[in-house]
């Protein structure tokens, strides 16, 4: 299948089916805005969103709106019901949650954005604006930072996320640099941390999940998060870290059983 651009627009089925998916996650689009938005030509998204709708991936609405449809829940379902991380991860989080108050999430880094996969509020840390499923700039946050630390980068510190999203960041190549030194400081101690980088106000603290050589769940981290000065950066780092490990064992302890 041939994968490649034409003037930066993919040539790929699967390419622009992912663009359009990726595209409505956003919410209802009509077919200018599904256009605009991918920067598909209108013929080509026409026809992917006809043939989505079809097949029960999208749903058309009387005003000639698409959204994501029954099938997409569906297969999103079996993918968080199939996740073994999520599966040993929850009971540990809802523990730590309740214990502390604090919010806890765990997350993974997919092309320079943080990616949320649970979340479990805490009464302490109040109204946070994270969610599963979202996407935040990996370099703005707690959890993005601590995967990118130990991950095997190549080329420059520029990330991207999803087409035309606001969270496209350049470095410069001074900020490129203080960002490895970041980066190197977060090895060091274990954790990194994001003092309203991410969310005006909010603070988190990370950790990633298993030995830095062997991480699970795709470079997988949790992080702690709640208003800035509701809690200690430092202190926080060791009861994340135990968290991090239970769940760990956890993972290891279930693969080892089933070999």
């Amino acid at each position: 299948m041939n994968t490649s651009n034409i003037e930066g627009i993919p040539v790929s089925v699967v390419e622009r089916v992912s663009l359009v998916l990726e595209a409505l996650s956003a919410g209802p689009m009509t077919l200018a805005k599904v256009t605009t938005r991918t920067g598909l030509p209108r013929s080509s998204a026409h026809r992917l969103l006809e043939q989505l709708a079809n097949a029960g991936w999208l749903a058309r609405s009387p005003d000639q709106t698409y959204e994501l449809g029954v099938k997409a829940y569906e297969m999103g379902q079996a993918a968080l019901n199939q996740n073994r991380l999520l599966h040993h991860a929850r009971p540990v989080m809802h523990a730590f949650a309740q214990r502390t108050g604090l919010t806890i999430q765990l997350g993974v880094v997919d092309r320079g954005d943080t990616v949320y996969l649970a979340k479990v509020n805490g009464r302490i840390s109040g109204p946070t604006p994270t969610a599963v499923g979202q996407r935040v700039p990996a370099h703005l946050t707690a959890l993005g930072k601590v995967v990118m630390a130990y991950a095997s980068l190549s080329g420059p510190l520029s990330r991207r996320g999803p087409q035309g999203s606001p969270a496209e960041k350049s470095f410069t190549p001074s900020a490129s640099t203080r960002f490895e030194e970041e980066l190197a400081q977060v090895r060091d101690r274990g954790a990194a941390f994001d003092r309203g980088e991410a969310f005006p106000g909010i603070a988190c603290v990370g950790v990633s999940i298993g030995p830095p050589e062997h991480m699970y769940g795709n470079l997988a981290a949790l992080s702690v998060c709640a208003r800035v000065g509701a809690f200690d950066h430092q202190k926080m780092v060791s009861p994340l870290r135990l968290v991090a490990g239970e769940i760990w064992q956890r993972c290891v302890t279930a693969d080892l059983a089933n070999h």
